[in-house]
């Protein structure tokens, strides 16, 4: 008798707690509740969190502009267009230096007997030192970028969460932020300690083989490559799969959980149980849609973090490609091949920043495209 009268009062309790918000909104509509949820989550704090470099490209939208992401679209594009120019242009001044020093080898070394040998020399060191300076600088900015978006990650993803759970995705949220947080730290380990270190070894090893030729530093330099890569796509394979699997669990978990959480308010509460049972579906839907514009502020912030660093690496990374290219008819082999390696190496910082990004967004969207 005891245990009945015990489960009796914990479920009078359980329903008691889930009923008294939508008891309180029982009159107002999703958008007044999800207005009252934004000021119980302080999102204020969120916008705060956002990187300047974001900032500096969206301006004052907010998570209440978030119901119209084609406000934040239209500022984050029309805010690039000066930033592609700039990167482009600086890319084309180093690629156009680097193609004409390629040519200029090729021309010393057509025209005088036994100037290859020193003019690829003073070639691989002419193209070694913008390029080093320019990986270096790269490197440094694409640290910089990963640091903004851990710091802002630390804010959204417990926003986010909450919006989620309020919504009745409170396993699934949990598990994603989880996921989330442990390889967005995995990553920036993995950046720090693993794959910076390969991509300034990466290009050592390039400059080196350009200079002295030799199959082992050919090999080498294959090698760091092959690691660079196989690093990222171990770690982004591992995310998505333990994502996969974890909302695929909670997700039966949650909607269980909402389902028994409105038969308890049903039950327990008689006569007035059904009122405030569809009283909790506006309460429900008012979390929805908080926890979509909290989801579609974070995607756009986000872009606005990356864009700037994708499009000079970007910039870099494809007309380095080309200058490799354009070069391969007049230059000899191994000044070609150090340019491609030096646009390869852009590439790896491309694909360091990428992972975080594409991390952020594949969390961001899962928990948006929750159902509960």
């Amino acid at each position: 008798m005891k245990k009945w009268i015990v489960t009796l009062a914990f479920l009078m309790a359980l329903a008691t707690f889930f009923a008294r918000p939508a008891a309180a909104l029982a009159g107002e509509g999703p958008a007044e509740a999800a207005e009252a949820y934004a000021e119980e989550l302080k999102t204020d704090r969120l916008e705060d969190a956002l990187p300047d470099a974001a900032r500096d490209l969206i301006g004052k939208f907010s998570v209440s502009d978030a119901a119209d992401p084609d406000k934040g679209i239209g500022a984050l594009l029309g805010a690039l267009g000066g930033r592609l120019r700039e990167a482009v242009s600086a890319a084309l001044k180093n690629a156009v230096v680097v193609m004409l020093t390629a040519l200029l080898c090729g021309v010393l070394t057509a025209a005088f007997d036994g100037a290859q040998q020193y003019a690829v020399i003073a070639g691989v060191l002419a193209i070694s030192v913008l390029s080093i300076q320019s990986v270096g600088a790269f490197v440094r900015l694409g640290r910089e970028t990963l640091d903004s978006l851990s710091v802002f990650t630390k804010a959204l993803l417990p926003t986010l969460t909450s919006a989620a759970a309020a919504s009745g995705a409170v396993t699934s949220a949990a598990a994603k932020y989880a996921a989330t947080a442990l390889f967005m730290d995995v990553l920036m380990t993995a950046s720090n300690n693993i794959v910076v270190p390969i991509i300034y070894g990466f290009t050592a090893a390039s400059v080196a083989e350009a200079a002295l030729g030799g199959e082992g530093l050919a090999g080498a330099s294959s090698l760091l490559k092959w690691l660079g890569k196989t690093t990222m796509s171990v770690i982004m394979l591992l995310f998505v799969a333990y994502l996969s699997i974890t909302g695929v669990i909670s997700a039966s978990t949650d909607a269980a959980a909402v389902k028994a959480m409105k038969t308890a308010i049903q039950t327990v509460l008689p006569v007035v149980g059904s009122i405030v049972a569809d009283a909790s579906d506006t309460v429900l839907a008012g979390a929805k849609i908080l926890r979509n514009a909290v989801g579609v502020f974070g995607l756009i912030a986000v872009a606005a973090t990356c864009a700037v660093p994708f499009l000079r690496v970007g910039a870099h990374y494809l007309l380095y490609k080309a200058a490799a290219g354009l070069a391969a008819s007049a230059s000899d082999g191994r000044i070609t091949k150090l340019i491609g390696n030096v646009s390869t190496a852009f590439g790896m910082i491309l694909g360091l920043v990428g992972c975080s990004s594409l991390m952020l967004y594949i969390s961001i969207i899962s928990v948006i495209r929750m159902v509960s």
